[in-house]
């Protein structure tokens, strides 16, 4: 009886690894059509580069991103998390607020890149910025529609009791929506790390990002392949990460999920 599950845990513990396999065998049978191993280094050539580059700058570089990123996608998440509760607060302010947002929205992080530059200059600030643009608008409306569907009785009985404003928010309303805040949160991880590397590459002075040009410019594609990967890597662990929490919290609060 207990073997079941134990398959079950180790089966889906190993299928990610067939996917990797396989992307593995891909690349190399591609890397071996290919007469300049320069232009696409075999993943032998990648590994070796990625050791070399822990032993140099790459340890510097990935603590810069992720300081880029942690600014911007905490400041992003705060402030998506509070326009979401300020929008429900109001009739009025939702009318304000959300076609604003929606206008916001389709606008690519990049093509605020020349304005970036041009007010904040190169270094950290650009790709804080567009991290946090990016951030801001998964987390709004993830939430915004998590809020509006909480059960409007559990706020009736709360305010019914006597519960101020502020214990209704923060002890009824956000833990009712918190599978969709998890939920924006975890989408607005996937385009904080585009926006990353996007804002590295054109204005930051740092980061793996900026480290990836470096490497380019000096046609060291075995290093900018490690690279790329790195930021792969990275950015799996932090979905990992939110995906589990957004599990944890579908248990705790079975109340249907929001998506952008």
């Amino acid at each position: 009886m207990t073997t079941q599950p134990m398959i079950r845990r180790l089966r889906r513990s190993t299928e990610p690894l067939i996917g990797i396999a396989a992307a593995l065998m891909l690349w190399e049978v591609t890397g071996r059509q290919v007469a300049n191993a320069t232009l696409v280094p075999m993943p032998a050539m990648v590994w070796k580069a990625f050791l070399a580059m822990m032993a140099d700058d790459l340890p510097r570089d990935i603590l810069a991103s992720l300081l880029h990123l942690a600014v911007g996608y905490g400041l992003g998440t705060l402030c998506g998390l509070a326009l979401a509760l300020v929008a429900a607060s109001s009739r009025w302010l939702d009318a304000v607020i959300d076609p604003f947002a929606e206008f916001l929205r389709p606008i690519s992080p990049i093509a605020w890149i020349p304005l970036a530059i041009l007010f904040l200059g190169v270094g950290r600030a650009v790709p804080i910025f567009l991290i946090f643009y990016a951030s801001v608008f998964p987390i709004f409306v993830s939430t915004l529609v998590g809020i509006r569907r909480v059960d409007a009785n559990l706020v009736h009985a709360a305010r019914s009791l006597g519960a101020p404003r502020r214990l209704v928010i923060s002890h009824v309303i956000l833990p009712a929506a918190l599978p969709a805040v998890v939920s924006g949160a975890r989408l607005s991880m996937g385009v904080a790390w585009m926006a990353l590397v996007a804002g590295e590459i054109v204005g930051g002075d740092a980061g793996i990002g900026w480290r990836i040009l470096w490497y380019q410019e000096f046609f060291q594609m075995d290093r900018v392949m490690a690279a790329i990967l790195v930021v792969g890597v990275l950015g799996l662990v932090a979905d990992t990460a939110l995906r589990l929490l957004q599990q944890r919290a579908g248990r705790w609060n079975p109340a249907p999920e929001a998506a952008p």
